[in-house]
């Protein structure tokens, strides 16, 4: 069995992502993998990219990661985003610029674990955070588990073989340390919520575990959440620069 840390949305929070890097360092994890947007809203974006290089065994790569090496993308930022990728895009060295380029925006873990950002759907960007939205995205997903992130929100999604229908998957919300059994003989959406900045009222940072064994056994998803030092990333936003909202939002997970 294998035991993956799994961390997304670290959006520039390095306060959050050490204290998340200090609670996996005590899980005896295998790997950690990261879904993205690793800058973007947060005020240090090249720390946790050397963060996220030195100690992430795969990473994707996410929008606001793209945004950050394509400024046409701000177009489709609000104004608090786009303010904070202008500012960021000027904190990156090339050599953080090379590592964004290179990064994949999917990345397959074997037959049956799928690493993306935002949906298992080619080509898409959708946000996967409603029964609506996960019936399109498991019809890009044939078997097994996909990892994903970008709504910041920590969410299950579970549905048998087949064409996937609003009556056919089961939606789950992930509680703190209590472990989501994933049969194997259906499809999976995990999300382990945002590190950097989470929108469901909590404002502690999260992140998951998945035990895996093979596509055949029975895995096992968990979401922890763990304090930080939110005053300092809050004072750390504000001696940046930022808009004021990004600073705010983090003591109520909004």
């Amino acid at each position: 069995m294998s035991r993956y840390g799994i961390i997304s949305d670290i959006h520039g929070n390095s306060h959050a992502l050490l204290a998340v890097y200090d609670r996996l360092g005590k899980m005896n994890v295998d790997r950690i993998v990261c879904l993205g947007d690793i800058v973007g809203y947060g005020p240090a974006p090249a720390q946790c990219l050397d963060l996220v290089l030195s100690y992430c065994d795969e990473v994707v790569r996410g929008n606001h990661d793209e945004a950050a090496l394509d400024p046409n993308l701000g177009k489709y930022f609000n104004h608090a985003a786009l303010a904070a990728l202008n500012w960021t895009r000027d904190q990156l060295g090339p050599y953080h610029l090379i590592a964004l380029s290179h990064m994949k925006t999917r990345i397959r873990l074997g037959d049956a674990l799928l690493l993306v950002h935002d949906t298992p759907a080619l080509n898409d960007s959708a946000y996967v955070h409603e029964v609506d939205h996960a019936v399109i995205a498991f019809a890009s997903l044939d078997e097994g588990i996909c990892l994903h992130g970008h709504t910041h929100l920590p969410t299950v999604f579970s549905t048998p073989d087949g064409v996937a229908t609003h009556d056919s998957i089961v939606f789950q919300i992930p509680t703190d340390g209590t472990p989501i059994a994933l049969d194997p003989l259906q499809r999976h959406l995990c999300n382990p919520g945002a590190v950097g900045q989470p929108r469901d009222s909590d404002p502690r940072a999260s992140f998951g575990v998945l035990e895996y064994t093979s596509p055949e056994a029975e895995a096992i998803f968990t979401v922890h959440r763990t304090e930080y030092d939110i005053a300092a990333a809050q004072e750390a936003t504000q001696k940046a620069g930022l808009p004021s909202i990004l600073a705010e939002r983090l003591s109520i997970g909004a």
